[in-house]
């Protein structure tokens, strides 16, 4: 897990959540603009507006439903000019229907996020065995300065050395396709501790953990309009919800049909969970054993279905296959993130349970 400690967060409450887009019309030039809604949230704006160039954006703002009045602040103050028009409701409607047509069971699943803290591991034994002869040894040379000073930058080389590869690095953003096998139906859920990057589109789902988070953002705007959106929010989590098209890709116990998987786990519909390790795409559900996954993956999920929960291999799907991610939120700028998948259904090809 690389230190990743995980939360779940439901997902229940309507599309699109916390998120507001706001109609601004900018006038050059201008370098920067901070859309702000007072004590909940801001959206910085980085562009490159002509003087006399004129534009109308559609700007996305994490605030509540409820938000009120914005306030716009141009750099430079002087020169251009920004106006609200209101908010914008394009493309809400058709967010809000497809969040009502997807399986009750998606939308009330319970996502899985990186939690506020990752604990180090602490000195070693090893470590503090080390440290502790290194100083023995710099003591019993006192009358050796040059060599003293030798043993100790060697020892202090050498503790570094052993911290940085025992180090463990914090997690701060997750991606888990979600699958419902009686639908047929998949979202993608992008999570993050304080920070996530995201696309500008509009998303089926924003939500921030606790609700009454201020939520920072900053976007680049182009001539096609606005890249990549970064969020940060102190102390909260933040999760995105996006619709996925699997393409030709399905669960079965028959053929890997997704990805290699690190590492997969499968629970019968009477609720025994099996560790089967690696699992290369195009391979059958290797042999298991008793073994459970990560409990965060696992909130008391309904019983009567498998389950499959795995950890995808970074690279798992190539830039030229149907199911490329790299469209989907967190691209560009963005860290690579673990990826996840968990499905619950009946297995396609078979009626046997996993092997």
């Amino acid at each position: 897990m690389n230190g990743l400690i995980l939360a779940g967060i439901l997902l229940s409450q309507g599309a699109p959540g916390r998120w507001r887009q706001a109609e601004i019309e900018v006038r050059g030039p201008l370098q920067a603009l901070d859309v702000v809604v007072p004590g909940r949230a801001r959206t910085r704006l980085v562009l490159d507006i002509a003087e006399g160039e004129v534009r109308t954006l559609v700007v996305p703002v994490v605030a509540p439903q409820d938000a009120g009045e914005l306030e716009l602040h141009e750099q430079p103050e002087l020169a251009g000019e920004a106006r609200w028009f209101g908010w914008s409701r394009e493309g809400l409607n058709e967010v809000e229907a497809e969040w009502e047509q997807l399986p009750r069971a998606l939308r009330e699943r319970p996502s899985v996020s990186p939690a506020e803290e990752t604990p180090g591991r602490g000195p070693q034994p090893v470590a503090l065995a080390f440290a502790a002869a290194a100083t023995l040894v710099v003591l019993s040379l006192r009358r050796k300065p040059l060599l003293a000073l030798s043993v100790s930058a060697a020892a202090s080389v050498g503790w570094c050395v052993f911290a940085l590869s025992n180090a463990t690095v914090p997690q701060r953003e997750l991606r888990v396709l979600e699958g419902d096998g009686a639908s047929g139906r998949w979202i993608v859920v992008d999570s993050g501790w304080e920070v996530l990057h995201a696309n500008a589109d509009l998303p089926l789902k924003l939500e921030v953990e606790p609700a009454a988070a201020s939520v920072e953002a900053e976007a680049q705007v182009g001539a096609a309009g606005l890249k990549g959106l970064r969020l940060e929010a102190h102390r909260a989590r933040l999760v995105r919800v996006e619709a996925l098209d699997p393409g030709p890709r399905s669960v079965s116990n028959v053929e890997n049909r997704w990805g290699d998987f690190e590492e997969a786990w499968t629970r019968t519909p009477d609720g025994r969970w099996q560790r089967h390790g690696a699992w290369p795409v195009g391979a059958p559900l290797p042999t298991g054993e008793p073994g459970d996954p990560p409990g965060a993956f696992n909130p008391a999920l309904p019983m009567g279905q498998a389950v499959l929960i795995g950890r995808l291999a970074p690279g798992s799907f190539a830039g030229a296959d149907s199911g490329d991610f790299s469209a989907l939120s967190g691209a560009g700028t963005a860290p690579e993130r673990p990826l996840w998948l968990r499905w619950i259904g009946t297995w396609q090809g078979e009626e046997r349970v996993p092997r």
